[in-house]
C-alpha cells in the first residue's frame, strides 16, 4: 500500500430513486406551467409557459445536484432552519407593516404584496446566511441537536515525528497488534523532510531513518495522509492534538511532554516507551544473568551492559571487564519515566575468560550502548 491521500469516494452510480423523483418533479413543473397558462387569452403562450416552468425545474435540479448533494447534513439542516426562521420573521414584519399603514384599495393591496415579496426574499436570504456563519458558535442545528460524525471501526492512530523516528511502532505493526489505520499529518511528513535535509549529520540520519521506517510501515498497515501542511515547528504539538481530536483517534508518540498536554486535552495517547516497558521480561533480585560489558559506569568499579530488550544493567565490579561477557546476579532494579535500570554484582567466579568478542556479542549484546 502506498502513502497516499485517503481514498476518494467512488464516482456515484445511478441513483434510480433520486432520478425518478427528479423526473416526476420536472413533469409536475411542466404540468403546472400548462395549468397556469390555461386561463390566458393567448393559447400560443401555453407552450412558452411550459418551457419556462421546465427550465426553472431544471435549474432547481441542477442546484440540488451541484450543491445540496455535496453538502453535509449539518449544512443542509442549517439552510433549512435559516429559511424557516427567515420566512417566519418576514411574515411577522409584514404583519406589523400592514397594521400601521393604509393598504386598502387595489393600489394598496398591490403595494402590500410587493412589500411582502421583497421582505420575504430578504429575510429568507439573511436567515440561512446568519445560521451558516454562527452554527459553530451556537451549536444550534435542527432539530436542536448537533450532528456529529460517528466513527465506525477502530480509532485511527495519529503518528508524531518522534514515534516514526523511534521505529518501534513499525515492529509492533509487524506483529499485527494494531488493527487501526495510521494517520500521518502532512506537517509531520514535512518535519521529517526538514530533519532529513538538515546540515547536522546526526539529525540528517535520524530524518532519513524516519522516512525509511515510514516507508516500511506503509507495507505493513494502512497509512493515510491528512491535511495541515505548512505548520510551524512551535505549532506541531498543538496541531497533532487537533488532528487527533478531529479524527477521533489516538496519538502515538514517545514524547512525554506531548503526552502530558494530550492528557490534559482529553486525547488518548499510546506511548511506545510504555508499550515497550509493559512487554519487557521481569527480572527479580537474586536472578543470575550473563551479559557483555560495553562501557565503564559512573561508579569507580561499575561496568554497564544491556539486556537483549535494551534494559541497561549496571554491574558492580565489572569496570575492568569491558568487552567481555560476565556472570552476575541481580541485586535491585529501579523504574523511572525513562525506563527500567537493573543493578547487579559480579559473581565470585571469573568472567567467561577466553570468549571472543564476536561470540559474546551473539550471546548477550545489547542495543549498542544506548540507554
Amino acid at each position: 500500500m502506498t502513502l497516499t491521500d485517503p481514498p476518494k469516494p467512488p464516482a456515484p452510480s445511478l441513483d434510480i430513486p433520486v432520478l425518478t423523483l427528479r423526473a416526476l418533479f420536472l413533469a409536475s413543473a411542466v404540468g403546472l406551467g400548462l395549468y397556469v397558462a390555461t386561463d390566458w387569452d393567448a393559447p400560443e403562450l401555453q407552450f412558452v409557459a411550459m418551457i419556462v416552468a421546465g427550465a426553472l425545474a431544471l435549474l432547481v435540479i441542477a442546484v440540488d445536484a451541484l450543491a445540496v448533494a455535496r453538502s453535509s447534513i449539518a449544512t443542509v439542516s442549517a439552510i433549512v432552519f435559516g429559511l424557516l426562521v427567515g420566512f417566519l420573521a418576514s411574515q411577522l414584519f409584514v404583519g406589523i407593516v400592514s397594521l400601521v399603514g393604509d393598504y386598502e384599495g387595489p393600489q394598496g393591496k398591490r403595494l402590500l404584496q410587493t412589500i411582502r415579496l421583497a421582505v420575504t426574499l430578504i429575510f429568507c436570504y439573511l436567515g440561512p446566511v446568519f445560521i451558516l456563519r454562527t452554527k459553530d458558535d451556537l451549536r444550534f442545528i435542527v432539530p436542536y441537536v448537533e450532528f456529529q460524525k460517528q466513527a465506525k471501526g477502530p480509532r485511527p492512530l495519529v503518528l508524531d515525528t518522534s514515534a516514526i523516528i523511534d521505529g518501534r511502532v513499525v515492529d509492533v505493526a509487524r506483529a499485527r497488534v494494531f488493527d487501526a489505520p495510521f494517520v500521518v499529518p502532512r506537517f509531520v511528513l514535512e518535519e521529517l523532510q526538514r530533519i532529513a535535509d538538515s546540515g547536522d549529520k546526526n539529525r540528517r540520519e535520524r530524518g532519513r531513518l524516519g522516512l525509511d521506517r515510514l516507508k516500511t510501515l506503509q507495507t505493513l498497515a494502512e497509512v493515510q495522509l491528512t491535511g495541515g501542511a505548512g505548520q510551524l515547528d512551535v505549532e506541531v504539538d498543538r496541531a497533532l492534538i487537533e488532528v487527533a481530536q478531529a479524527r477521533g483517534g489516538k496519538l502515538v508518540t514517545v514524547d512525554y511532554n506531548l503526552q502530558k498536554v494530550a492528557d490534559l486535552e482529553g486525547v488518548p495517547v499510546i506511548n511506545m516507551n510504555e508499550v515497550a516497558e509493559a512487554t519487557r521480561t521481569q527480572h527479580l533480585p537474586g536472578e543470575p544473568l550473563r551479559l557483555k560489558v560495553v562501557r565503564a559506569g559512573e561508579g569507580q568499579h561499575q561496568g554497564v551492559g544491556y539486556l537483549p530488550d535494551g534494559t541497561m544493567v549496571v554491574v558492580e565490579g565489572a569496570r575492568k571487564h569491558k568487552g567481555e561477557v560476565v556472570s552476575a546476579v541481580i541485586t535491585s532494579s529501579i523504574q523511572s519515566s525513562a525506563g527500567r535500570m537493573i543493578f547487579a554484582r559480579m559473581t565470585t567466579g571469573e568472567p567467561a575468560a577466553g570468549e571472543p568478542a564476536a561470540a559474546a556479542a551473539d550471546e548477550a549484546a545489547g542495543p549498542g550502548g544506548e540507554a
